[in-house]
């Protein structure tokens, strides 16, 4: 008899520096970099991952995942922070560690932003694939994961955010395919619905989520992974899982996919 696959669901580090690089005073990181000073700097607690990575290491998962806004604004200072706080999980997750860039993570179009983001992207995801390879379907031991991400720099005013065409075809096609494990999850920044059930604001949504609303009540897949949104909440119809912020509410969810009895169990947890 198989034991239930066990995977620990975390997003929302927003973990932050305030030096300005060159150019960032004339585009959006400037608003980034006075919004974590003044309201998101009061809450949150970098101090948290330390915490993280021993009640993690006790909950004795098989998988890692993350579903992005590691950072702020995207810097590539940020970005190895946030890579060294994470050295402790990554170490707990070996190969199994996944992670799909947040609106933060993909802030401004400065290449010098993208490009660390790019490279952070390869290393979290432990030198497997490549950011603009995205979506991908991997298939992994009783399940598949499908890794998406819309997220892209947006105006100043909005944290929204839209598949290109031909990113929402592939992805289309992808959840078409037959599948080949028990369990099919799609981990992507934006959550489909709110805590209520509700679209998000138009300041906030994913364009597509209808439509992955649908695909997921045809049975495309089962559960989706998502953060975005800072406090956690699950949904039943569709299945989603919001894991909050783990840096300003600590919170994570653990997951337990059941390959006999085909059930999914979905657990919001708190670092205390």
């Amino acid at each position: 008899m198989s034991s239930p696959i066990r995977i620990i669901h975390f997003s929302d580090l927003h973990l932050g520096l305030f030096s300005l690089a060159k150019g960032a005073c004339f585009d959006k990181r400037l608003f980034g970099v006075f919004n974590q000073l003044l309201r998101r700097r009061h809450g949150l607690d970098a101090a948290k991952l330390q915490r993280a990575a021993e009640r993690f290491a006790a909950c004795q998962a098989d998988y890692y995942i993350c579903s992005g806004d590691i950072s702020s604004v995207g810097s590539a200072a940020e970005f190895a922070l946030a890579q060294k706080l994470l050295a402790p999980i990554l170490e707990l997750a070996g190969d199994n560690f996944y992670y799909v860039p947040g609106n933060h993570d993909a802030y401004v179009k400065n290449p010098h932003c993208q490009k660390a983001l790019a490279d952070c992207f390869y290393r979290l995801n432990r030198g497997r694939f490549h950011l603009d390879e995205l979506p991908l379907l991997l298939p992994e031991s009783g399940f598949e994961l499908l890794l998406s991400s819309a997220s892209k720099p947006s105006a100043l005013h909005r944290s929204a955010a839209a598949y290109s065409q031909e990113q929402w075809q592939k992805l289309q096609a992808l959840l078409a395919l037959p599948r080949q494990k028990t369990f099919r999850l799609l981990l992507e920044h934006f959550p489909v619905l709110d805590a209520r059930g509700a679209a998000l604001s138009w300041r906030r949504r994913l364009r597509q989520a209808e439509q992955l609303v649908q695909a997921q009540l045809e049975g495309k897949f089962d559960l989706m992974l998502s953060g975005h949104i800072h406090r956690p909440y699950l949904l039943q119809r569709p299945r989603l899982c919001c894991a909050g912020s783990l840096s300003l509410q600590g919170s994570f969810a653990l997951i337990e996919l059941d390959q006999q009895n085909k059930s999914i169990s979905c657990k919001l947890e708190y670092l205390g």
